[in-house]
């Protein structure tokens, strides 16, 4: 499925671009639509970070991103650094000792907070309180709010705060803002919301989400997240990507999700799918259809076990490798553009590529398999050196296994067992 997220840049005086905004888009519509703003934020962070890319969106400047109350409570901020992240604070956001405490300590940890302008229209005993812990003020420049401009800018010279002119729709909206002594600007006079867009891929086990999130860091090893992860599609890509983003970008090529996670660190991984769980809570997530998630599982199980069987070094690189080769069947995109994100090794690189190597002949018996080519299994078995009675053992133990996934996963969501409700 497509994913967007606008961005719309932020200029200083010298109209050089310093940053960008980013924003909710659920298509090339340039208009927010109505959506929850929890769910918005984490669509925004999870679409920039792990599909489309920071640094396509950015190109390494600061970007700001709304907070809504439940999130700042949550301390998502924090998950990013403060050298990059400019946390606005969501319009629906109310004032309250609690908010004042987050902020001030966002701003000890060297964050940059701004906050609307309708803020400061809000008759709140605590607004003095907050005001020192902002950084800047965003205010609307269009003509049927000027009233309001002298108070606004009282108030910001009171507490020394910069002054962001939004909504900048023309030249002299531009003008009269430099005159009166604002330092960063936005409109459609220098540049509308850029939507960008990528692939994403749906869902296979919400409940996955859910059960990390559940367990305790100190109680929660590597294998136990691994084995989670590696049965999502959708949610290995994810951290594969995350490998790759410039935060959290090495050197190192991954051979399995228990490689990702454990060059990521599990503190680290659990964040990211805390974001992610908070997308999926909505109240209409996208999953793979059962038809998807059996040939991705299947495929994945049965190379794994098929390198078991031939006592190939590290099955669960070849698990990854038949996890990752469905891609292209789910989504219009080519494999090469596939794995120019993921950090993956050379040998499960190349083989998903079509070159020849061990990854490659069993990815291709695997699939001689699901398309009932005779010939070329028996070809294939040869080459590795294992009989078709084992094959088709293994192949029906990996079918078991992906149904019975399934079927837990209709358990945990619904409560109902297929098997009987059928």
């Amino acid at each position: 499925m497509e994913v967007f997220v606008a961005r719309q840049p932020i200029f200083n005086i010298e109209e050089e671009i310093v940053g960008y905004e980013l924003l909710y888009r659920n298509n090339l519509t340039n208009v927010f639509p109505y959506i929850d703003g929890d769910q918005a934020t984490a669509e925004v962070i999870i679409n920039s970070f792990l599909n489309i890319g920071l640094e396509r969106l950015t190109e390494g400047k600061k970007f700001s991103i709304h907070f809504t109350e439940n999130l700042l409570e949550q301390k998502l901020p924090t998950y990013f650094s403060p050298d990059d992240l400019v946390v606005q604070i969501s319009k629906e956001v109310v004032i309250s000792n609690k908010l004042i405490t987050i902020c001030q300590e966002l701003k000890e940890l060297g964050y940059l907070l701004i906050l609307d302008d309708h803020f400061l229209f809000q008759d709140h005993p605590s607004m003095d309180k907050l005001l020192p812990n902002i950084a800047m003020i965003k205010v609307d420049f269009r003509e049927e709010y000027s009233h309001q401009l002298k108070q606004i800018e009282t108030i910001a010279a009171k507490h020394k705060i910069k002054l962001f002119a939004e909504k900048i729709e023309t030249e002299a909206a531009y003008i009269e803002a430099k005159k009166r002594g604002y330092v960063y600007f936005q409109g459609y006079f220098f540049s509308e919301p850029i939507i960008e867009s990528t692939y994403e891929i749906p869902v296979c086990f919400s409940s996955h989400y859910h059960a990390i999130q559940n367990m305790s860091l100190e109680e929660l090893t590597v294998d136990e997240m691994a084995e989670l992860i590696e049965k999502d599609l959708s949610l290995s890509i994810k951290l594969l990507r995350l490998i790759n983003t410039t935060s959290a970008k090495c050197d190192k090529k991954i051979c399995s999700i228990r490689a990702a996670i454990a060059s990521l660190g599990v503190d680290n991984v659990k964040k990211w799918v805390h974001i992610l769980s908070t997308r999926e809570s909505a109240d209409q997530p996208t999953f793979l259809s059962d038809r998807c998630m059996q040939l991705t599982l299947t495929r994945a199980k049965l190379c794994e076990t098929i390198a078991r069987q031939i006592g190939t070094e590290f099955p669960s690189g070849y698990y990854m490798a038949g996890l990752i080769s469905t891609m292209e069947e789910l989504v219009d995109i080519s494999m090469e553009e596939i794995l120019a994100d993921l950090s993956l090794k050379e040998e499960i690189h190349d083989a998903l590529l079509g070159k020849e190597n061990k990854y490659k002949l069993v990815l291709d018996l695997v699939e001689a398999v699901e398309q009932a080519k005779w010939k070329e299994i028996n070809h294939f078995c040869k080459k590795l050196n294992m009989t078709e009675r084992d094959l088709f053992r293994i192949y029906a133990e990996s079918l078991n296994w992906t149904t019975e996934m399934i079927r837990e996963e209709k358990i945990a969501t619904t409560g109902l067992d297929p098997l009987i409700h059928n």
